[in-house]
């Protein structure tokens, strides 16, 4: 028999109260009648309430008692409802909210004196520290929407008439759409998020956003929203240089003054937002704020970026998150599309003990097992904001959707058609085939365009023209396994050379935990290779700067080999890779100088620059035998703990890779004779707030014995 747990205990306690919750719903609209989208109710003397929709409908479910009900919309003065609740009651009531009536205090303004708004805000810049810092720990439950739209389009995109074209016709309206509710949990720099329930519209068993939007602290110096470099608060430290202030008028809400200030750049094109901000009296808090940012602020990814927050006062002088709604809009190519994100806080505690248990093993968002399998009479119970009719509809037709198209017949018939060859394909994209319930697939690279990989027809001046076909295989053994092979064929007209290289490698994925993964493979045959094995110079912008312009930077050696790798990630930053090869060289002259413009006066590079000519010990036909070992490590790594298997998530933390290679003499005939190493360390963008973002690379490396040295063995660093 199962213990009884005292959890246990108190949900059989609390479950009567919950069967007999009463709802109050209804909707909020401004004193015309017009709804006031994304309001806030909240029952007075908590932090427990919901919103209303676009619509300005809202459901609020509370169990019996006498309650004070809030309801409260930025520029709108407050309004109260007492209601009491028997047992399964159901009550309506209409929210018609004033505008909120502003007071102008008489101020002799003399024309050196400023607008009393700077008073206020050099006091709240004053606080700004202690709001920022007085939250120690935090924790929440949340309910968050997101939902995006595409609003309108061209009618004609690329020569297609896309009011003809039902595909694009059914593309307008609701792209995506997501609820989840979840508890929140922060102390310090550590913070964890416990994912309930998620429901995704078109994806029953979608993962949603496993770290929800966090809260955009004003109080914060610099707010990084987007990639862009950030964006200073009005209520920075230095704000006053970059804003301008307007005090609005105050008004009274529960004892407290409200101040509305409206704020402005001071300058074009400066990173600051525009919009108004409520600051409370005496303990210069944040009460609201409705903010804005577009394109002439340095917003890149958006047209427009608006924010909204209110805050409730939690106890004296500590006022806390109750909503914050993200709006967006995007108009690109002829595309409108525009999203929001609303998240809602209730049963906020602040600086209250948390175990430190929350913050193990360095997972930071958890879903339960169940989260995505809750089906929709649980969301229509549970729901705090009612949803729209097309929103309705969305869930229903795309939940219907996701399962036709998910069918294995329906599954069938798309890979038969994506099997077919097209002219496209085989000039542009390559040709695919996937067999039956893609057990195995085939792709090829393409005839003139690499994208992704070098095209089948290139140029160069040391092979001249060259075909070089690809083949890739890929074989599912089972949902953790895979079994790879790729051929490699290449002739050069010029130099009459034929090669072939193959390879087969088997990848064994760790089940619970993605990322971690074996790898094993062999490689064998004769081929080209450029001396830096990054390969920097890509063969299709070769083609065609060696044809147009008489460039040629591609730099070439033959070369066979027969070669075993291992390699190991751990899936938390770490990574290693064993190989080891027997090699025989070749070097290549130029054997063409074919271009469009034949009378050009420069002559072609030869294909042995002479700079790394004279630095290696000899560049002329050898073997070698090889030993190349290399690892990297990235600290910080956190997890999210999905309901099968836990993953990493991208961090920016620096990047240590250490490698070693060596070249043994005397295996077989094997000339080569050194010990390199090479310890880098790199950081991709990382944050320096107004300055932007700064992205560095650093190699440090040489060799131990260089007793014998060929070009391809040298430090390859730098590449065109």
């Amino acid at each position: 028999m199962k213990k009884i747990t005292p959890t246990l205990v108190f949900l059989i306690l609390l479950l009567p109260s919950v069967l007999r919750a009463g709802v109050l719903k209804g909707k909020v609209t401004d004193e015309n009648g017009a709804p006031l989208s994304y309001a806030t109710i909240y029952v007075e003397g908590t932090t427990n309430g919901t919103n209303a929709n676009i619509d300005g409908l809202y459901e609020l479910t509370l169990p019996p008692g006498l309650y004070t009900v809030n309801c409260q919309y930025i520029g709108y003065k407050q309004a109260k409802y007492n209601v009491s609740f028997a047992d399964n009651e159901i009550k309506e009531h209409i929210f018609k909210l004033e505008v909120q009536g502003m007071e102008m205090k008489e101020v002799v303004v003399h024309a050196s004196s400023e607008d009393p708004a700077y008073r206020i805000i050099r006091a709240a810049i004053k606080r700004r520290e202690f709001h920022l810092q007085q939250v120690e720990s935090f924790q929440a439950s949340i309910y968050l929407k997101e939902e995006s739209r595409i609003r309108d389009m061209p009618k004609k995109f690329l020569g297609l008439d896309l009011s003809k074209d039902t595909t694009f016709k059914d593309m307008k309206g609701i792209n995506s759409l997501l609820e989840e509710y979840a508890d929140y949990y922060s102390k310090g720099k550590e913070n964890r998020t416990v994912i309930k329930s998620l429901h995704q519209s078109g994806n029953p068993n979608g993962k949603g956003i496993a770290n929800f939007p966090t809260v955009l602290s004003l109080y914060q110096n610099n707010l990084k929203i987007t990639v862009d470099r950030g964006f200073v608060s009005p209520l920075a430290d230095n704000a006053l240089y970059y804003y301008k202030y307007k005090l609005l008028g105050e008004f009274k809400e529960q004892g407290h003054t409200i101040y509305k200030i409206g704020i402005s750049p001071r300058r074009e094109l400066e990173p600051c937002f525009s919009g108004n901000l409520y600051i409370v009296d005496s303990e210069w808090a944040i009460h609201s704020a409705d903010v804005l940012l577009t394109k002439k602020n340095g917003l890149s990814q958006f047209d427009t970026l608006k924010i909204d927050q209110v805050f409730v006062p939690l106890k004296q002088d500590n006022w806390v998150i109750k909503t914050q709604v993200i709006f967006l809009t995007i108009n690109l190519l002829g595309f409108e599309g525009s999203g929001n994100i609303l998240t809602n806080y209730s049963d906020q505690k602040v600086n209250e003990p948390v175990p430190d248990s929350i913050f193990a093993n360095k997972v930071i968002s958890t879903y339960e097992s169940d989260a995505n399998k809750k089906d929709s009479a649980f969301w229509a119970k549970i729901r705090p904001i009612p949803l729209m009719e097309d929103e309705k509809q969305n869930f229903t037709k795309k939940d219907s959707t996701y399962y036709r198209v998910n069918s294995p017949g329906y599954k069938d018939t798309i890979r038969k058609k994506q099997n077919k060859v097209t002219l496209g394909k085989i000039l542009l994209q390559g040709i695919s085939y996937n067999s039956k319930e893609y057990k195995n697939k085939y792709s090829t690279n393409s005839l003139l365009l690499g994208l992704g990989e070098n095209s089948i027809v290139n140029y160069n001046i040391i092979e001249g023209l060259n075909f070089a076909p690809k083949i890739n295989w890929e074989h599912r053994v089972d949902s953790t396994a895979k079994l790879k092979g790729s051929m490699a064929l290449r002739y050069g007209c010029s130099n009459t050379h034929f090669n072939a290289i193959g390879r087969l490698y088997y990848v064994k994925a760790d089940k619970e935990w993605k990322g971690r993964e074996w790898l094993y493979g062999a490689e064998g045959g004769k081929y080209v290779f450029q001396y830096n094995p990054d390969n920097p110079v890509s063969e299709y912008v070769n083609t065609f700067s060696a044809l147009f312009y008489r460039q040629n930077d591609l730099k070439l050696y033959e070369r066979s080999e027969g070669s075993a790798f291992l390699g190991r990630k751990y899936g938390n930053g770490i990574d290693w890779f064993v190989k080891t090869s027997y090699q025989q060289r070749l070097p290549m002259e130029n054997t063409a100088n074919y271009s469009f413009f034949p009378n050009h006066d420069d002559p072609w590079q030869s294909n042995t620059p002479t700079q790394l000519a004279n630095t290696a010990t000899a560049w002329e036909k050898s073997d070698a035998f090889l030993i190349d070992a290399r690892a990297s490590f990235q600290a910080g790594t956190k997890y999210v703990q999905y309901p099968r298997y836990k993953e990493a998530i991208n961090n920016n933390n620096p990047v240590l890779s250490v490698e070693y290679s060596k070249g043994i003499p005397g295996v077989v005939n094997s000339k080569t004779n050194f010990d390199k190493w090479r310890i880098g360390i790199k950081q991709e963008a990382l944050s320096l707030r107004l300055l932007g973002e700064f992205s560095y690379n650093i190699v440090a490396g040489g060799f131990i014995n260089s007793d014998y040295v060929s070009i391809p063995d040298l430090m390859q660093i730098y590449g065109n």
